[in-house]
């Protein structure tokens, strides 16, 4: 009678120990890539939404349906003539405000260099107080209508594909309202359901040679 036939590979338990690796491995990559978590969600988006921070008519769209962006590359901007206008008055106010805390403060020096006291210097001292307030009051102001300038531009806030463009030009849109819609250059997905595939078959050809082993 034959010798019954016995296969026995050195160090087969390694092959159960990876088919137990690559089982929880695949696992994994099925959630990152198909029940994506919150989280990861809010780090890999799977669109970009594009909107503005302010109200106005589009003025321009730099880019169109299949467009590649760059990141803070500029898609789009909003009418601001007025805008501009406000920030080169805040600009002029800004300038006169300075002259003026330039000139209280040259009359304090002046008025200290000439022996100045008592109710006198306090006056010079005020005046130069509420100089440099109002110096501040209207570099806020710059700072403002900068800012609302900037929120007129609106730029990409990462790489990818110009999916969907929801406006028309001269079109009014709302603060916050979606404009564009960008499918982000993003390999996370596509990384994870190929590390999945590749899981699902190591799995099964690590446990037939470890079964085949035995």
């Amino acid at each position: 009678m034959p010798a019954k036939r016995k296969y026995n590979i050195k160090g087969s338990k390694d092959f159960i120990v990876l088919a137990g690796i690559f089982f929880f491995l695949c696992l994994w990559s099925i959630k990152d890539a198909w029940y994506t978590s919150p989280k990861t969600l809010e780090k890999h988006p799977r669109e970009i939404i594009a909107a503005f921070e302010t109200h106005g008519l589009i003025e321009r769209l730099y880019v169109k349906e299949g467009d590649s962006v760059g990141e803070k590359q500029l898609l789009a901007t909003l009418r601001r003539v007025k805008i501009n206008e406000e920030f080169s008055s805040a600009k002029k106010d800004y300038a006169e405000a300075k002259n003026q805390h330039t000139l209280s403060d040259e009359v304090l020096r002046n008025a200290v260099k000439n022996g100045a006291t008592g109710e006198g210097l306090a006056g010079f001292k005020q005046n130069r107080i509420d100089a440099q307030a109002a110096m501040d009051a209207a570099l806020e102001q710059v700072n403002l209508a900068r800012k609302r300038i900037d929120a007129t531009e609106l730029r990409a806030s990462g790489k990818g594909v110009v999916k969907e463009v929801r406006v028309a030009l001269y079109g009014q849109v709302d603060e916050g309202s979606t404009v564009m819609v960008i499918n982000p250059k993003d390999h996370f997905y596509l990384f994870n359901k190929s590390l999945a595939i590749f899981s699902f078959f190591a799995f099964w050809v690590f446990l037939g040679t470890h079964i085949f082993a035995l």
